[in-house]
């Protein structure tokens, strides 16, 4: 290239380079046409300190906008004329201007746009209306992050941040202080980094967070804030408001020195630039100070300066309450209780119009959502009401479907399953009505073989006539019970025909009245032995012939009839009435006594009821009895009426159908009864022999157990515990034991035993209980009242007249060796009657002591070489007085007295159907050798041991 083409062209790139920079400033001008052009003006008016001259120029640049139609310069005038009144101190107009700012601006000026509402956030914060400067503050936040205006976003955030802070949620405003740091610092913004700074050292000394470790960390950065190196990026009016912040931190501190140093030199500094907000700010600190130092005079001075910057509608109302308050504790300090008065008063209505102000910007703000969510559920309810109405008409009409569907689908299956349910419920009831039908049949048939064979050989020996009247009245107690067991294997079989409906009427003439009178006469000695007055009244003619199931009636009579007697109390009455009426036959049995319980009455019908009474004395039964009257008469096609007068007796009352019959030719008339019981009477009385008084109420049994007694002890025989009570305060010598039955009417054994073992008198009396009950929860209740003996049926004589034996023979050995001690006791001999009573009892400390004497033995039962020495130290007693204090208590020697619980305990081991062998039976109660037991075992209870394994 020569120089010539090298000249030439050398215009020709500047002429490019020229385009290129002109585009380049062009390109950079579009971009940053959000940026407003500073104007100087702008920064005069805010810098202004005379409000008028300030409003005149304002009024001005307004006017000249307006005129130019250039709303985003009105728009930073206003604002210009806000941060004006602010720096004087005039918040009020403040707030008015920035409000009318932020209605101009554009978000095509970020800044105006920003800094308007910021403006507005923070005086609407300075009045106390913390929630209006937080939703201002948060929309533009809101905005800024939109747009992306991360510089801008920063004022926001301290903004929010500083007024949590002022509404003390220091957390909250933490947060957000943090997050402008962060964004400044990211950004290398350092005035709003400081600025942020400044932030986080007054939450963190605020309430709330003011710990020691917070404020010293405050303090730092209020010192890191007031560096020489960030001097120039802050102007006199940050200087001094964050000197005036750094004061309050050293006050925090307790370092007053220099607390009263750099408050000052922040009120120096305000009140050159007149910046009235930060004086009365920092003579607010001074005062504090001054307060708390005594120098009233001081805080007075500088109290009544602070109060006369400003008015009070346009300062901070927080530190305006404030300077009341510590004028109010100046005056007092100073004795001059009038200002003291005014600024009190002041202070006071300040801080309920504060609270006022609190509660109706509550209430404007729970009315603004109301009115708010109206609008927009009405908006949202126009804009969508045709989709939603569609949409819902589907969405019904689908689920309605598939509900549909469902729930047939589902009622289909239910019913299946139930129909299917029901069946096998009935072929399971089915299959359990034949079990229990043949259960009950093969049952009567297996008890109808060992019956026939009792019955029969009975009977035989009743014909050959060659026993004494003794063992015939005997063979008769057999014959009849026996019979009365084939009737209650009759009933069970009749119960399981009615319930599978295969039982009917066998009906056959019957001459009504004869057989109504051989059924009564049936009952005559058992109501002759409890002495009932028991009638007849039987206006059925003679000659009537009747068609009748002449069975069924017969259980009918005898359940009603029986159960009379069971309940009819002793020297009672029972009235037995037939008579017919209209081809039916009227029937009843009424007796006196207690009747049925109220609450029983409905029930009695019910197979296998027992009555809940807790009253009711234990009388036994199986619960079925009434339930076949009821059932029977009904069968024949009748009905049962009950007459119940509860505490003076009942009547049951049946009427039944029945057809005239003509008289079977060879009728003989009265059927013949039952041959009568011996009744058993009190013997005469043998000084000789031990009186043993019995307590029983079924008058075979007694019969049956007076048979074995009677060649060997004197009886006295009683229907109840009652009479048993009664009989002995009448008997001059009190019987050697009672022998009592559990089930009896009026008072049962069990309240017998307690009251006998209760009574000063006779508890010393040995007591057998002879019951059917064989549960061994009755044998331990017998046990805890004192029972001596428990005897269960069915039972051997043998056995019973060995237990009556040992104990009449223990007893007697016990009050033989009291009557000796008693005597060596005395100089002289006692009297009959003395000595009587000078017979030991054993007291409820004895009992007691026996009791832990057994546990100790029972304990120790496995040990065959358990010795007398190892008993006395278990019960802490010599072996001497131990053997002195058992054969004063029993009667017995001691190792005899250990012999007789071992051989309960065989008893026990026996009954529970644990063990089969004898080794194991003698091993159990602690004896060396099988044979030696069972020697012992049948001499105490009468039977070998070998019959009940």
């Amino acid at each position: 290239m020569t120089p010539v083409n090298f000249y030439s062209a050398y215009p020709v790139k500047r002429i490019v380079l020229c385009c290129l920079l002109i585009c380049c400033l062009l390109s950079a001008l579009a971009q940053k046409t959000s940026k407003p052009v500073k104007e100087p003006v702008l920064k005069k008016l805010k810098g202004m300190k005379n409000q008028d001259s300030a409003a005149m120029l304002a009024k001005h640049l307004v006017d000249s906008a307006r005129k130019n139609k250039d709303v985003a310069f009105e728009a930073r005038v206003l604002l210009a004329r806000a941060y004006q009144a602010y720096g004087i101190g005039n918040e009020r107009d403040a707030l008015i201007f920035g409000r009318e700012a932020t209605r101009l601006a554009t978000p095509a000026d970020s800044v105006t746009h920003e800094k308007a509402p910021i403006m507005v956030a923070y005086m609407l914060s300075r009045e106390a209306k913390t929630v209006e400067a937080l939703n201002v503050a948060f929309k533009i936040l809101k905005e800024c992050d939109n747009r992306g205006w991360k510089g801008l976003s920063i004022d926001c955030r301290s903004c929010i941040a500083d007024i949590y802070r002022s509404i003390d949620k220091p957390k909250q405003a933490l947060l957000y202080a943090e997050q402008a740091a962060k964004d400044a610092q990211s950004l290398k913004d350092t005035a709003a980094y400081i600025f942020a700074l400044s932030n986080i050292s007054n939450i963190l000394s605020g309430h709330g967070m003011a710990t020691p470790a917070n404020l010293a960390r405050s303090t730092r950065l209020m010192e890191q804030v007031l560096d020489e190196k960030y001097r120039h990026f802050l102007s006199d009016f940050s200087i001094a408001r964050y000197q005036g912040n750094l004061g309050r931190l050293y006050m925090m501190a307790h370092e007053d020195a220099r607390a009263e140093k750099i408050l000052n030199q922040s009120l120096a500094l305000s009140r050159k630039g007149d910046f009235k907000t930060l004086q009365k700010h920092n003579l607010n600190e001074l005062i504090t100070l001054y307060v708390d130092h005594h120098e009233f005079k001081k805080a007075v001075l500088y109290g009544e300066e602070a109060v006369a910057i400003q008015p009070e509608e346009q300062s901070n109302l927080t530190i305006q309450k404030n300077i009341y308050n510590h004028l109010t504790d100046a005056y007092e300090g100073l004795g001059d209780y009038k200002n003291a008065f005014k600024y009190t008063n002041l202070y006071h209505r300040l801080k309920d119009s504060i609270n006022a102000i609190d509660q109706a910007r509550d209430a404007d703000e729970l009315d603004k959502k109301y009115r708010a969510d109206r609008r927009l559920l009405v908006a949202a309810g126009q804009t969508r009401l045709v989709k939603v109405q569609r949409n819902f008409l589907i969405a019904l009409a689908v689920i309605v479907i598939i509900a549909s569907a469902i729930g047939y689908r589902w009622f289909i299956v239910k019913k299946r399953k139930e129909a299917a349910r029901l069946a096998e419920e009935h072929r399971q009831l089915e299959k359990l009505d034949a079990l229990k039908t043949r259960f009950f049949a093969n049952i009567s048939h297996e008890l109808r073989t060992p019956l026939t064979l009792i019955m029969g050989p009975a009977d035989q020996l009743l014909t050959l006539n060659t026993a004494d009247h003794e063992q015939q009245n005997m063979l008769l107690t057999i014959s009849r019970n026996s019979k009365k067991l084939l009737n209650m294997v009759n009933e069970l079989l009749d119960l399981s025909k009615l319930e599978s409906g295969n039982l009917e009427l066998k009906l056959k003439p019957v001459a009504l009245a004869s057989f109504i009178k051989a059924l009564y006469q049936a009952f005559v000695s058992a109501a002759g032995y409890k002495e009932i007055d028991y009638r007849l009244i039987n206006s059925v003619a003679p000659t009537l012939f009747v068609s009748l199931d002449e069975e069924k009636f017969e259980k009918i009579v005898n359940n009603l009839i029986g159960n009379a007697l069971k309940f009819t109390p002793y020297a009672g009455v029972i009235t037995v009435t037939a008579a017919t009426e209209a081809n039916r036959l009227e029937f009843s049995v009424s007796n006196s006594g207690k009747g049925i319980h109220p609450d029983d009455l409905p029930h009695i019908f019910d197979r296998y009821y027992q009555g809940k009474a807790e009253d009711a004395p234990s009388e036994g039964g199986t619960g079925i009895g009434l339930a076949l009257v009821r059932e029977f008469t009904e069968l024949m096609g009748g009905h049962v009426v009950v007459d119940d007068n509860w505490g003076k007796g009942i009547a049951f009352k049946i009427s039944i159908p029945f057809a005239i019959a003509q008289m079977p030719e060879g009728e003989e008339g009265l059927p013949s009864a039952d041959g009568e019981v011996l009744l058993p009477v009190d013997t005469a009385l043998d000084e000789n022999a031990p009186i043993v008084m019995l307590v029983e109420d079924h008058h075979e049994m007694a019969a049956y157990i007076a048979a074995v007694l009677k060649p060997h002890y004197n009886l006295i025989i009683v229907n109840n515990g009652r009479e048993a009570l009664n009989k002995l305060q009448e008997l001059m010598v009190l019987p050697n034991l009672i022998i009592s039955d559990v089930m009896m009417p009026e008072m049962d054994g069990f309240t017998l035993l307690e009251t006998l073992k209760q009574s000063s008198t006779y508890y010393n009396i040995p007591v057998i209980m002879l019951t059917a009950l064989a549960h061994q929860r009755d044998k331990l209740k017998a046990l805890h009242i004192g029972v001596d003996d428990y005897v269960t049926k069915p039972f051997l004589s043998t056995e019973l007249l060995a237990r009556v034996a040992n104990l009449i023979s223990n007893a007697s050995y016990r009050n033989k060796i009291n009557q000796e001690e008693a005597g060596e006791m005395t100089a002289a001999p006692a009297p009959k009657s003395q000595t009587n009573e000078a017979e030991s009892t054993l007291s409820p400390a004895d009992m007691a002591w026996l009791w832990e004497l057994e546990a100790v033995v029972r304990k120790h039962i496995g040990k065959t070489d358990f010795t007398l020495a190892e008993l006395g130290y278990e019960l802490n007693i010599s072996e001497r007085q131990l053997f002195r204090r058992i054969k004063t208590l029993t009667g017995l020697t001691p190792n005899k007295y250990i012999r007789a619980i071992r051989l309960q305990i065989a008893r026990e081991a026996i009954e529970s159907g644990k063990y089969r062998t004898l080794a194991e039976v003698s091993y159990i109660a602690g004896f060396d050798t099988p044979s030696y037991f069972s020697k012992l075992f049948k001499e105490q209870y009468g039977r070998d041991v070998n019959d009940l394994l």
